[in-house]
């Protein structure tokens, strides 16, 4: 397995090589970068003025990013709404847009690598860009999305106990750790546990509390946090993981049960079957995840998961095809990336 991982890793960093010499010739700084948005939009008529003028030519002065109309002479912000608004790295962006293009993975260290920008905002690019391809797909692709509980990547999602060092805010998690960044004895204890998604020992002492009250009866979450004495804030965060793990499973009322006694009570049961396709995506999407990033966050799920989507269906996410994504001012997702958390049903589209 190791092998297939390093295999796949490789052959990602190879492509990456491969497609850098153009994008470096042809965006050699900002101001190239922001020519090059500017020469896209006016060639696929994306560039209008509120008074209905369509830009067939424009010239922007060095260093700004506006554009007259010449109808109403009015200033025309060509960046407003894209991917590339109020950034200053606009060719960061524009590279990690380029490489995905052309059908690489990318990781916020990568992107540090390449571009000598934190890899903190290496992470802040690769998640917004995630939160395009959502928009994108939640306004074409929704019908076809297929539904998928968070628990069937638990062995992708990195929790804070295989992080070396406590972490005092949750925005101090990276979202993508390196081998170098894992307790040396979590990989063992990883592999011991990875057959199971639901083992007790992955939860801290408090979940323990909570789960202990939870059984075939329906309880409510007032009653949990009155038998564990701590607040609902944090009895809700230990819900939330027990969720997420497959222990328990809501209930009408408020309330929860586990889930051996609620598999004859739902619908849905552990049984349901997937499509071919689905099932094609989760395993794809899982191993290439583990081999080039290693792990990511419950929170960010949803849109790394959009990343790979561009990876994997390569007959939709042609090259250019992410570029026009990140340049449609009509998407405009909400870029509040501290708040943003993956619903526990996560949206793909797998064929």
């Amino acid at each position: 397995m190791a092998l297939k991982h390093n295999l796949v890793s490789a052959a990602n960093e190879q492509l990456i090589s491969s497609c850098l010499p153009e994008f470096y010739a042809l965006v050699p700084d900002e101001e190239a970068a922001l020519d090059l948005i500017l020469q896209i939009q006016i060639e696929q008529r994306l560039l209008r003025c509120g008074c209905g003028y369509v830009f067939e030519t424009a010239a922007r002065a060095m260093y700004e990013r506006s554009v007259k109309c010449k109808v109403c002479r009015k200033k025309i912000y060509f960046t407003v709404g894209t991917l590339y608004e109020r950034v200053a790295n606009v060719r960061a962006r524009l590279g990690a847009v380029w490489l995905m293009d052309h059908g690489a993975v990318v990781t916020s260290t990568k992107l540090n690598q390449l571009f000598g920008i934190a890899t903190s905002t290496g992470l802040s690019i690769i998640n917004t860009i995630g939160l395009f391809i959502e928009a994108m797909r939640g306004t074409s692709f929704d019908a076809i999305s297929e539904k998928v509980n968070c628990p069937i990547f638990t062995e992708i999602m990195i929790k804070r106990s295989r992080i070396t060092g406590a972490y005092e805010h949750a925005s101090a998690i990276p979202e993508e750790v390196s081998v170098a960044d894992v307790d040396p004895n979590a990989d063992a204890n990883w592999s011991q546990n990875s057959d199971s998604s639901n083992g007790a020992d992955d939860l801290g002492d408090l979940d323990r509390e909570v789960l202990a009250q939870i059984s075939a009866a329906p309880i409510s979450v007032d009653t949990i946090c009155e038998n564990v004495q701590h607040s609902v804030g944090s009895v809700g965060a230990s819900l939330t993981m027990l969720e997420i793990l497959g222990h328990i499973t809501p209930a009408p009322g408020n309330s929860f049960v586990r889930v051996i006694a609620a598999k004859n009570v739902n619908s849905r049961s552990s049984d349901t079957e997937f499509s071919p396709a689905l099932i094609e995506f989760v395993e794809a999407a899982v191993e290439n995840i583990k081999a080039i990033r290693q792990g990511v966050s419950r929170k960010y799920l949803q849109l790394y998961l959009g990343a790979f989507w561009c990876f994997f269906d390569r007959d939709f996410w042609r090259e250019g095809a992410l570029l026009l994504v990140s340049l449609d001012f009509s998407l405009s997702p909400d870029r509040n990336l501290i708040d943003y958390e993956s619903p526990l049903m996560v949206s793909v589209v797998s064929g």
